[in-house]
């Protein structure tokens, strides 16, 4: 592994706990006060909470504010479409709209400044004249385009895959002479499987040298099969659609850097309080993103932060693994499901007395079905199944299997979604 210290900006990802501290207070000074004076909703958030700029100046001022989620975002989107007046920025500033499940708009704006991401990158060792293949998704969401602008800065060349078919994919990792990749893990094993079974040498016929994975758990064991397989280096990140990057790894692996542009917060979830250093709370986040400025948002991510020295030689803290959701929304291949969007997709079925949704996780791969007790006897289930999955993908947007059962089937738990994944 190459353990060499290329940052994207060696100063403030070297600087001192009180420096970074006096830098951070700084932007969230600036920060309050723009968003109170050009967004509406902030205005009344605050105003709501008798809270003025003026009264919150350090980093501990945070805690007089509420916090926001993305129930809260889409009541205030539907009262006051698209943005609620949470933007920032006039409409005609606007770049992109963006749309994530809720359904919730992000605005784009038409410059890029944000450097998450690329500190990210830069983590791996991606360089001027790497060749990217983003296989995240162009489609609505704004994910892809984050990479690919912040592969831009880098000087990096980004081909714009977009998820799916594997012959295409590897043919371009082969084609194009590709040194980085950008996906899920998951995604990444699909394409070690096509590409062995079209005739390449993994070794030998591909250029990989660095893996960026998002957007779904990477298993030490998944990791260590891939980084052997390909000889390449896979390292991990994690954000949200509203905020952007929230942790990124380096090659020290002992949990991941909060970028310079972002504060970051670990609240119990039931009191709202700040919890102590090394105890599991929500990840609640703090943009400097005048287009879209987000003061204590509530990711709904559990983890914990470390404070310890890294090998690396950045002196940020970092998160440790994401260890599950505050309620029961649930990312699965790299999507978000919710409770909604099952009964949204079942409603539509008399046929159908209750279900549940169960993830599991087989050979690394996330397996999700449907399980459906039917209303009474008689009823054509091949048709049925078929109609159900059609409809669910169109409303998920995942591929899920349906399977009917019994009542006693669903066991005790009256969840939606049950998740039974083990990450080990």
């Amino acid at each position: 592994m190459n353990d060499k210290l290329d940052f994207y900006d060696y100063e403030r990802e070297t600087s001192l706990p009180d420096k970074r501290k006096r830098d951070l207070e700084e932007r969230l000074s600036e920060i309050v006060t723009y968003a109170y004076e050009h967004s509406a909703a902030t205005r009344k958030r605050f105003d709501s909470q008798a809270i003025l700029p003026h009264d919150i100046r350090h980093l501990e001022d945070l805690e007089k504010l509420s916090t926001l989620n993305k129930n809260d975002i889409a009541r205030i989107q539907a009262d006051d479409p698209p943005f609620g007046g949470m933007a920032g920025i006039d409409p005609g500033a606007v770049r992109r709209i963006y749309i994530s499940p809720g359904p919730l708009y992000e605005p784009g704006g038409r410059i890029y400044e944000d450097t998450g991401w690329v500190q990210a990158f830069r983590a791996i060792g991606v360089d001027a004249g790497d060749i990217a293949l983003n296989t995240f998704s162009y489609h609505l969401t704004l994910f892809g385009f984050w990479l690919d602008d912040s592969l831009n800065k880098i000087g990096a060349t980004v081909i714009p895959s977009g998820p799916g078919n594997t012959t295409t994919q590897v043919d371009l990792m082969v084609n194009l002479k590709v040194t980085t990749y950008l996906g899920t893990p998951s995604f990444l094993l699909s394409l070690l499987e096509k590409t062995e079974s079209l005739g390449y040498s993994v070794k030998e016929d591909l250029c990989l040298k660095y893996g960026f994975v998002s957007a779904e758990m990477l298993p030490e064991s998944l990791r260590e099969k891939l980084e052997n397989a390909f000889g390449m280096i896979l390292l991990q990140s994690y954000g949200t659609a509203d905020i952007g990057c929230l942790g990124f790894e380096c090659n020290g692996r002992c949990g991941m850097h909060v970028p310079e542009d972002v504060i970051v917060e670990i609240l119990d979830p039931e009191t709202g309080q700040p919890v102590p250093e090394g105890e599991m709370g929500e990840i609640v986040a703090t943009t400097f993103s005048k287009q879209y400025p987000l003061i204590r948002f509530g990711t709904g991510d559990l983890s914990y932060l470390i404070n310890e020295s890294c090998v690396c030689g950045r002196t940020s803290p970092r998160l440790g693994r994401i260890l599950g959701r505050v309620d029961q929304l649930t990312k699965v291949r790299g999507m978000f499901i919710h409770p909604s969007q099952i009964s949204e997709a079942t409603q539509g079925f008399p046929e159908i007395e209750r279900c549940q949704l169960i993830v599991e996780r087989h050979e690394h791969k996330d397996q999700i079905t449907l399980f459906a007790k039917l209303a009474a006897e008689g009823i054509d289930q091949d048709h049925l199944k078929i109609r159900l999955e059609s409809t669910l993908k169109d409303i998920v947007k995942l591929r899920i299997e349906v399977s009917f059962c019994e009542a006693s089937d669903f066991g005790d738990s009256d969840k939606m979604i049950v998740d039974r994944r083990k990450w080990d």
